[in-house]
């Protein structure tokens, strides 16, 4: 068996690799995703900075061109708790691998059904995860903050088989 922190690498189209997070790397993983949770929701929470939940990204995996992040996600339990692409990355099909990667992560945990919660406003984000197979489960205000949630779902019987 591998460590769990074991660079598990996975081609995903030529130059573009799959791998965890190395201990080394968790600070710069943590800016990046605060400054693209900044960008794409200064309006919700502006003049401040985006609350992250997360500061340890070691359990994440990195989409990586060379050395450069180009996103992350990272799952817990049936949960695609992140999924963060650089906008100079997007529509590049980073996403969407990074999104299969975290869905066979969960499936590989047992999991039938498996959640994500996106912000509704964020349109562009709710057509990308419709566009893969999700749909909104439930709208509700989040917790702490009142913003409009999506809460969305994806059988893992719709998954393909690795």
């Amino acid at each position: 068996m591998q460590h769990p922190m074991c660079c598990i690498v996975t081609s995903m189209s030529v130059g573009i690799v799959i791998r965890r997070v190395k201990p080394i790397e968790n600070d710069s993983v943590h800016a990046l995703v605060q400054a693209i949770a900044d960008e794409t929701f200064a309006y919700l929470f502006a003049p401040s900075q985006v609350p992250l939940g997360e500061a340890n990204w070691l359990s994440a995996w990195l989409a990586l061109s060379g050395e450069e992040i180009l996103g992350v996600t990272m799952t817990q339990g049936e949960w695609v708790s992140d999924l963060w692409v650089r906008r100079d990355s997007r529509r590049a099909g980073i996403g969407g691998e990074l999104l299969a990667h975290a869905e066979r992560e969960i499936r590989s945990r047992g999991h039938d059904a498996l959640r994500l919660r996106v912000v509704k406003s964020n349109t562009r984000a709710v057509e990308f995860y419709q566009n893969h197979g999700w749909r909104v489960q439930r709208e509700f205000p989040h917790e702490k903050f009142g913003h409009t949630m999506f809460e969305m779902t994806k059988s893992s019987e719709t998954l393909p088989v690795s």
